[in-house]
């Protein structure tokens, strides 16, 4: 069966096949989708925890160390080639690549595609480890919404106006897997995560400069995205900024409660010795 196409260019004046780029419909694109999304749900939902049930968990230390120091290097390579974009044409992008130059752009978004896929191996690490608690509703959903953006953004409507988010997103990454590849070395060097309380501070930070860049990208440019992709990517950062923000809040508070504790029952142990 022949897939079919359609175009996201709208260029009544072009008269060259090379000025117009095809891409999957709408429709092609949500089912790509949607097989990928239910597939890494049913892996990491159903089919691993039932085949660890009665396996004791796996340490994956090495894999680990390995995993994570190519997510630094891959994050920081899309730093770079993200940074070298913006120092070209600017943080508001407003000039509408089209034919070779949207060939270009497309090169440039399929690092940031294959990216949010590699993701996804967090969840099976986790699984594979027994690490459930760390198999949260925040993480699967952020996981899932992130493939999503990039499904719609790569196959579906390729642009260069989410060059930012890449950016500042990628950062955000080489300081997460950072984290996570220094605390897979072992707790000989728990003292250099210091910082790890920190890091949710970080990608809260990045919410908000998403959603002015968002905002302020498709506002300014002549050639916005459709508004149903626009709200899309609106809606779900702002979700995350909400969700991120309670996950702050309650490990900021349980953490204070339980100093408070501590620090209650080390004056009733010292009160009850001076009693006695």
């Amino acid at each position: 069966m022949e897939t079919k196409y359609e175009s996201i260019i709208e260029n009544l004046g072009a008269t060259k096949d090379t000025d117009i780029i095809e891409t999957w419909s709408f429709s092609e694109t949500l089912g790509g989708l949607a097989v990928v999304v239910l597939l890494y749900l049913a892996v990491v939902l159903k089919i691993l925890p039932a085949f660890m049930r009665n396996k004791a968990p796996y340490t994956l230390n090495r894999l680990l160390i390995f995993y994570n120091a190519f997510q630094v290097a891959y994050s920081i390579y899309l730093v770079f080639i993200y940074t070298r974009y913006i120092i070209s044409h600017g943080i508001i992008t407003t000039r509408c690549p089209k034919g070779e130059d949207l060939k270009v752009v497309i090169n440039e978004i399929l690092p940031y595609f294959i990216a949010k896929h590699i993701d996804l191996l967090d969840t099976v690490f986790f699984v594979l480890r027994k690490k459930e608690n760390q198999v949260t509703f925040l993480h699967v959903y952020h996981h899932s919404i992130m493939v999503s953006w990039t499904w719609f953004h790569y196959m579906f409507h390729p642009t260069d106006h989410f060059v930012v988010v890449g950016l500042i997103n990628s950062f955000i990454h080489v300081l997460m897997y950072a984290y996570y590849g220094i605390a897979a070395l072992g707790p000989q060097f728990a003292r250099f995560v210091w910082w790890k309380k920190h890091l949710t501070k970080f990608q809260l930070v990045q919410f908000i400069l998403v959603v002015s860049n968002l905002h302020y990208q498709q506002k300014l440019t002549p050639c916005p995205i459709p508004a149903f992709f626009h709200y899309f990517c609106m809606l779900s950062i702002i979700s995350f900024f909400y969700l991120f923000m309670q996950f702050y809040f309650k490990s900021y508070n349980a953490k204070k409660k339980n100093q408070g504790v501590k620090k209650n029952n080390s004056e009733l142990v010292l009160t009850e010795l001076k009693e006695d």
